[in-house]
Parts: structure tokens; C-alpha cells; sequence
């Protein structure tokens, strides 16, 4: 995709008054480890979905004394964190993407800054009456994939060089009105299990699903409800996927889903995006999304025992109705085993196998339909609360005719990556 030169006037705004508003309260606040780390509590409620530990309850103390708020005790939290890494491939490989057709770590060549990341926001309280608001800015080399690629608007070509970028992948308000949650605004995808922010995810690498399946950001609204304690619903309406309130493709798509607590140890979760996705305006010369779209995907976790979780992954897409290209679709199934070694060390492997059907997602297409097979081993570190250390080895290959690795010249790929988090 062409980018632009580097404008970075808003991105550098937001990046300047958040730190500026972190530093003049003292870090005051709930902390990056209500990102990750906190369990949803009436203290300190977790702005997503935890991969280790606990809350913090000093933090929350902290936050609750600064603020005297009783209602919500972590006020308005501002942090960020850092990641960087690097990742290199068994063929020498050397190249700008040298590790394509990976997504966000595809850079060969060296130690990459990914993510360089600022949040402000106000969580809501759990139960009750309440607001609250979220902006997020990044910059890294997982910026311009982060932006809105899809109609070319808003943060798009906020480019720095040959892997650098700025973006700002969510600005969203909050309402609750007891069971009822509604959230408006440009907010990441519920759909999937790995995500964008570093911190949220087990493995530094991605899988093919997430990079290639699946949105990143919706512009619109989406509303969510507690039926009771064990089944939550959700729907909404968006403005595709990937674009901004510009909607310069005159999207209009379903956003929805629901969660289902199967037992103490199990939930299902099922997500989906359906409708119009665009009548393929392009920019220079490069058309986007047209068509209709449909996306669902489909999650299983169970805590096997104390020591080992397990998560299994079905995605399904379809793109059809298309004025000028054949029907594509794509689906995939992905497997997450992790087992705690002790309270900072996790062990993980990660099984994938994604079928492009039709050639036009992983590929530039059409191409012949190709079977995408990954497999990651990996070790993630957490000694405290600021600072996260993942490594891997990672076994790529593709069926069919397909040689995507090593630029175009092999059908298989091994790779090992390091990488750290330092949060603040």
C-alpha cells in the first residue's frame, strides 16, 4: 500500500498533552496495570481482558486518594508503555520485510521500536449510573497498520520513513445505565483473541488470523448488556472496519456478538461483522473494500487446572458481491496452551492453520487458494508490573503452489524473536 510523507501535527498534539497531563498529576492513577493485570473489580475495573496477576490495589488506592472519588476509583488513568524487538528468520534473510508475510513484525534488519503508546481515560464503575472516555496515540513500527488504511482518512499517512508510523487507534465515551454499557466513538475490534496493544498479548509474533482475518478499529457505536451473570450481549452499527467517521466508502455494517459463561472454568464468545463493506473507492489507483463482508469469530476458553489454560480459535470471512472481482472467503482455526511455571513465567504454543481461499488475503491476488500452517513455541516473562519479556520460535509453511517467505523464494520459514515491554 503507498503511504505518504510523514504529517504529524495531531499525533505530536496528543502525544504532547498526554504526557503532559501524566507528569503534572504526579502518575497518579490506576496505572498500565489495570491494562492487563487488574481483575474487574470494584477498586480498579479492567479495561480488557487479563493474561496474568492481579490489581493492583495500591495503585487503586493511590488513584482513589488523588481523585476522592469513591464512585470510580481509578479516575482518569494515563500511562503508555514501550515495546520494542527483534526478530530474525533461519534463510539470513536481512531485508526491510525479510520476515513477510508476517504482520507488525515483518522488519528483518534489526531491533525495531513497535510500539511507543499513550492512553488517557476514565473507566467506568462496574454497576450504577456512570461515563467515561478512552483516547489512545502510538507510534511505531505497528503505526500504519494501525491507521485508517481502509478509506484513507484520519490518521492515515502519519508515515515516518521506511517502517514508521503514528496513529490514534481509538477515541471513544462511555455511558452505563446499570446493565447497559454503550460505547461511541473510533474504539479497537472485539472481534478475535489477540490484540493490538502489546501488553495484551502472550506472543510477540501474530497470528495469521489476526493480521490477515480480522478488523483492527470500527468508527460507530456499539452497546452491550449483562443479560445476567452469565450471558452478555452486544450489537451495533459501524462504519465498516478500518476507516474513519469520513466513511468515505459509504460502509454500513452489524457489529455484535455474545459472551457465555459455560461454568466456573469456561466461556464461549462469539463476534461478528456483517454488512455493506464498501463500494471500493480507491486512492491512487488502488481500489478498497467493496462488496459485502462477514466475519465471525468463534472462542473457547477453558482453564484446564491451576497450571494450564487452553484457547481455541475459529474465524470465517466472506467478501462477496463484488462489482469487479470473484467472491473471496477465508477461514481459520487457531490453539493457545499456556502453562504457568511460577507467578512471573509462562510457557505457550500457539497452533495455526489458515486457509486463504481464494488467494486475496495473505496474497495480492487472485492467486491459488493456499494453506497458511504456524506453529510458535514462546516464553513470557513479567518479574513485575512495569516490564514484560517475550521470546519465541516460530515454524512457518504454505500448501498449494504458494512460495510467500523469504521474499517470494521458499515454502517454509523458521524464525526466532525477542522482545520487551516496559510499562509506565
Amino acid at each position: 500500500m503507498a503511504r505518504y510523507a510523514l504529517k504529524l501535527p495531531t499525533a505530536a498534539i496528543v502525544f504532547i498533552t498526554l504526557l503532559a497531563l501524566w507528569q503534572s498529576q504526579g502518575r497518579a492513577s490506576c496505572g498500565l496495570d489495570s491494562l492487563w493485570d487488574c481483575q474487574p473489580t470494584s477498586d480498579c475495573a479492567a479495561s480488557a481482558e487479563p493474561t496474568t496477576g492481579g490489581c493492583d490495589d495500591a495503585a487503586s488506592e493511590e488513584a482513589s486518594d488523588w481523585l476522592g472519588d469513591e464512585k470510580n476509583a481509578c479516575g482518569v488513568a494515563l500511562g503508555g508503555w514501550i515495546s520494542a524487538g527483534l526478530t530474525l528468520n533461519g534463510d539470513g534473510n536481512r531485508s526491510g520485510t525479510g520476515n513477510a508475510p508476517y504482520g507488525y513484525n515483518n522488519v528483518s534488519d534489526g531491533v525495531v521500536v513497535n510500539q511507543m503508546w499513550l492512553f488517557a481515560e476514565r473507566q467506568i464503575a462496574d454497576d450504577g449510573v456512570d461515563w467515561g472516555f478512552r483516547i489512545d496515540a502510538m507510534f511505531g513500527t505497528d503505526g500504519p497498520d494501525n491507521q485508517a488504511f481502509a478509506d484513507e482518512t484520519w490518521d492515515f499517512g502519519w508515515d515516518s520513513g521506511r517502517d514508521y508510523g503514528a496513529a490514534i487507534p481509538q477515541v471513544y465515551g462511555d455511558l452505563r445505565i446499570n446493565d447497559l454499557t454503550i460505547r461511541a466513538g473510533y474504539f479497537l475490534t472485539p472481534i478475535g483473541w489477540e490484540s493490538v496493544p502489546a501488553p495484551l498479548n502472550f506472543f510477540y509474533s501474530h497470528s495469521y488470523t489476526f493480521y490477515y482475518s480480522e478488523p483492527n478499529t470500527h468508527s460507530g457505536f456499539l452497546a452491550s448488556y449483562a443479560v445476567n451473570d452469565r450471558l452478555t450481549i452486544s450489537g451495533g452499527w459501524t462504519l465498516g472496519m478500518d476507516s474513519s467517521f469520513a466513511n468515505d466508502l459509504d460502509a454500513s455494517t452489524f457489529l455484535g456478538g455474545a459472551t457465555l459463561a459455560l461454568g466456573e472454568q469456561t466461556t464461549l464468545t462469539w463476534s461478528v461483522l456483517a454488512g455493506d463493506w464498501g463500494d471500493g473507492t480507491g486512492h491512487d489507483g488502488v481500489p478498497s473494500h467493496e462488496g459485502d463482508i462477514y466475519i465471525h469469530s468463534l472462542i473457547l476458553e477453558h482453564q484446564l487446572s491451576d497450571r494450564f489454560s487452553y484457547v481455541l480459535h475459529n474465524d470465517l470471512g466472506a467478501n462477496t458481491d463484488q462489482a469487479a472481482a470473484p467472491d473471496a472467503r477465508w477461514y481459520a482455526i487457531v490453539q493457545y496452551l499456556t502453562y504457568e511455571i511460577n507467578d512471573a513465567l509462562q510457557a505457550g504454543t500457539r497452533v495455526e492453520w489458515f486457509r486463504d481461499d481464494e488467494g486475496v488475503r495473505v496474497g495480492s491476488g487472485p492467486v491459488d487458494a493456499t494453506d497458511y500452517y504456524a506453529a510458535t513455541l514462546g516464553l513470557h516473562w513479567q518479574p513485575n508490573a512495569k516490564w514484560t519479556v517475550r521470546s519465541e520460535l516460530r515454524w512457518d509453511a504454505a500448501g498449494g503452489n504458494s512460495l510467500p517467505f523469504d521474499d517470494g523464494s521458499d515454502d517454509d520459514f523458521f524464525t526466532y524473536a525477542i522482545n520487551a515491554i516496559l510499562a509506565f
